[in-house]
Protein backbone atom coordinates (compact mmCIF):
# COMPACT_ATOMS: atom_id res chain seq x y z
CA UNK A 1 0.00 0.00 0.00
CA UNK A 2 1.39 3.46 -1.13
CA UNK A 3 2.35 5.85 1.76
CA UNK A 4 -0.03 8.48 2.20
CA UNK A 5 2.65 11.24 1.75
CA UNK A 6 3.14 9.52 -1.29
CA UNK A 7 -0.46 10.11 -2.67
CA UNK A 8 -0.75 13.55 -1.63
CA UNK A 9 2.36 13.95 -3.83
CA UNK A 10 0.66 12.51 -6.49
CA UNK A 11 -2.53 14.22 -5.95
CA UNK A 12 -0.49 17.81 -5.67
CA UNK A 13 1.17 17.07 -8.97
CA UNK A 14 -1.69 16.06 -10.98
CA UNK A 15 -3.50 19.25 -10.32
CA UNK A 16 -0.77 21.17 -11.44
CA UNK A 17 -0.36 22.31 -14.47
CA UNK A 18 3.20 22.08 -15.29
CA UNK A 19 6.09 20.66 -13.67
CA UNK A 20 6.18 22.16 -9.71
CA UNK A 21 9.16 22.70 -7.74
CA UNK A 22 9.86 21.22 -4.15
CA UNK A 23 8.49 24.86 -2.60
CA UNK A 24 5.43 24.69 -4.08
CA UNK A 25 4.83 20.66 -2.97
CA UNK A 26 5.55 21.56 0.38
CA UNK A 27 3.38 24.21 0.11
CA UNK A 28 0.09 22.35 -1.32
CA UNK A 29 1.58 18.71 0.42
CA UNK A 30 3.13 20.24 3.94
CA UNK A 31 5.57 17.77 3.53
CA UNK A 32 8.85 19.40 4.63
CA UNK A 33 10.81 17.59 2.66
CA UNK A 34 9.45 16.27 -0.01
CA UNK A 35 12.82 15.18 -1.88
CA UNK A 36 12.98 11.98 -0.49
CA UNK A 37 9.59 10.79 -1.61
CA UNK A 38 9.76 12.37 -5.33
CA UNK A 39 13.14 9.88 -5.51
CA UNK A 40 10.68 7.03 -4.81
CA UNK A 41 8.10 7.91 -6.66
CA UNK A 42 10.39 8.43 -9.77
CA UNK A 43 12.43 5.46 -9.40
CA UNK A 44 8.96 3.76 -9.53
CA UNK A 45 8.19 5.62 -12.83
CA UNK A 46 5.06 7.46 -11.22
CA UNK A 47 6.66 10.93 -11.25
CA UNK A 48 9.59 12.29 -13.69
CA UNK A 49 12.04 15.36 -12.95
CA UNK A 50 11.47 18.49 -15.74
CA UNK A 51 13.69 19.72 -18.33
CA UNK A 52 14.84 23.36 -16.85
CA UNK A 53 13.16 25.80 -18.41
CA UNK A 54 15.08 28.86 -17.84
CA UNK A 55 17.47 29.81 -14.45
CA UNK A 56 16.28 29.26 -11.10
CA UNK A 57 17.24 30.49 -8.16
CA UNK A 58 17.51 27.51 -5.70
CA UNK A 59 18.51 25.52 -8.52
CA UNK A 60 15.68 22.93 -7.31
CA UNK A 61 14.12 20.48 -9.98
CA UNK A 62 11.08 20.28 -11.28
CA UNK A 63 8.91 17.61 -11.08
CA UNK A 64 5.62 16.16 -13.00
CA UNK A 65 3.55 13.44 -12.86
CA UNK A 66 3.94 10.80 -15.53
CA UNK A 67 0.94 9.03 -17.12
CA UNK A 68 1.86 5.71 -15.00
CA UNK A 69 1.87 8.23 -11.95
CA UNK A 70 -1.65 9.41 -12.79
CA UNK A 71 -3.11 5.52 -13.67
CA UNK A 72 -1.87 4.50 -10.32
CA UNK A 73 -3.50 7.69 -8.73
CA UNK A 74 -6.41 7.03 -10.48
CA UNK A 75 -6.18 2.88 -9.44
CA UNK A 76 -5.86 4.18 -5.98
CA UNK A 77 -8.98 6.41 -6.26
CA UNK A 78 -11.17 3.87 -7.62
CA UNK A 79 -10.25 1.33 -4.70
CA UNK A 80 -11.31 3.43 -2.20
CA UNK A 81 -7.73 4.44 -0.90
CA UNK A 82 -8.42 8.02 -1.28
CA UNK A 83 -7.89 11.14 0.57
CA UNK A 84 -10.71 13.61 0.30
CA UNK A 85 -9.79 17.34 -0.44
CA UNK A 86 -12.09 18.64 3.03
CA UNK A 87 -9.57 16.58 4.67
CA UNK A 88 -6.05 18.13 3.58
CA UNK A 89 -7.71 21.32 3.79
CA UNK A 90 -8.15 20.74 7.20
CA UNK A 91 -4.69 19.68 7.66
CA UNK A 92 -3.12 22.51 5.79
CA UNK A 93 -5.46 25.02 7.96
CA UNK A 94 -4.43 23.41 10.85
CA UNK A 95 -0.47 24.46 9.93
Amino acid sequence: MMEKSLIKILQCLDRASSGCQLGYITHHTNIMDPLDYLNTLEENGFVQRCQCDGWSPTGHPKFEITPNGRQQLRNFEISGIHIPIRVLEKVLAEH
